[in-house]
């Protein structure tokens, strides 16, 4: 009977050992598997931030260009307007000319070779001016439709860059709304570049050391996962971050360290977005960045409460600006 005993115990070890080590090996896929995605996502965010540049960078280059093309058409009207006042000059002496040419008697063969000869080159004079005039006629009209088209261009620039503003606005408006009820209780929603960051504090979701959601944080999720659900347009990443207290696992613990707790829970809120909505999975991606992303660098309690944190970060796509782009 005892050595019955002892086979029994050896064999629910080894069960207890095969599942924690399944455990772990789960636990160890993930953490490779976001640290890959966080790769791309920050290859993406790069581009991202690169493709905003690109744009304010064209706008600004356009409204240069459309400065220097109005400044242009002005010297062009304004030599245009010389032009023709000086023809109108040489025209009035060639009319005087011939008016004193036409009075002049026979006698005054000589004098009225001179006024002929006058007349001739104020002829060639009058019809260089006129010549300069429908070239300058010509490139005040080409400036003219090269300017138009600069202004079209910045204004169509300028109306797609206000309504992304103002959906990004919308959205963090929208989200606030749905939150409002949270944002004392360890939530806060603000924009930064062109993006959302929903920010809930550890308090909010987890137990300390667990990436098991709590009641109160899956309501919060509930809510958030409506406005996901709305709006398509939108990516989600979710960063779970740590504070620097190093990690203490249990014997039976599949968290190792803070780089996998913080991966664990970034994973348990986007699935628990995806339980709450009916949102495409690949729209999200779960990243974790343990302890290396603090808000607060002091040594202190608050600080360390201020840096447990899960950031879900929203951007929207911007595939009709860079439309634009190319």
């Amino acid at each position: 009977m005892k050595k019955i005993s002892i086979i029994s115990i050896s064999i629910s070890m080894l069960l207890f050992s095969c599942v924690s080590n399944l455990k772990y090996t789960e636990c160890s896929d993930n953490l490779q598997l976001c640290q890959s995605e966080k790769k791309s996502l920050e290859s993406e965010n790069i581009e991202f931030q690169t493709k905003i540049t690109e744009l304010e960078a064209s706008r600004k280059q356009i409204t240069q260009k459309v400065a220097g093309l109005e400044n242009e058409i002005l010297l062009l009207q304004r030599t245009n307007k010389e032009l023709k006042t000086t023809k109108e000059s040489v025209q009035k002496n060639y009319d005087d000319l011939m008016s004193a040419y036409k009075s002049l008697s026979a006698g005054n063969k000589k004098e009225a070779e001179i006024i002929l000869k006058n007349l001739e080159e104020l002829q060639l004079t009058l019809e260089q001016k006129e010549k300069q005039l429908n070239e300058l006629s010509k490139s005040l009209e080409q400036k003219s439709a090269d300017l138009m088209e600069q202004q079209k261009q910045l204004t169509e620039l300028q109306n797609i860059l206000d309504k992304k503003d103002q959906d990004i606005e919308n959205l963090k408006n929208k989200i606030k709304q749905a939150l409002q009820g949270f944002e004392g209780s360890g939530l806060s929603v603000t924009e930064k570049n062109g993006k959302i960051y929903v920010s809930m504090e550890e308090q909010l979701l987890f137990a300390s050391g667990s990436y098991a959601i709590g009641v109160h944080g899956k309501e919060a999720l509930k809510k958030l996962a409506m406005v996901l659900e709305s709006d398509e347009s939108i990516s989600v990443m979710v960063e779970g971050h740590t504070d620097n207290v190093k990690y203490n696992p249990s014997s039976t613990s599949q968290i190792k360290d803070n780089w996998d707790l913080s991966v664990m829970r970034a994973t348990s809120v986007v699935k628990t977005l995806l339980s709450y909505g009916n949102i495409n999975p690949n729209r999200l991606i779960a990243s974790g960045r343990s302890e290396y992303v603090p808000l607060d660098t002091a040594d202190t309690k608050e600080a360390r409460a201020k840096n447990r944190r899960t950031e879900i970060i929203l951007t929207p796509k911007l595939d009709q600006l860079f439309e634009i782009l190319e």
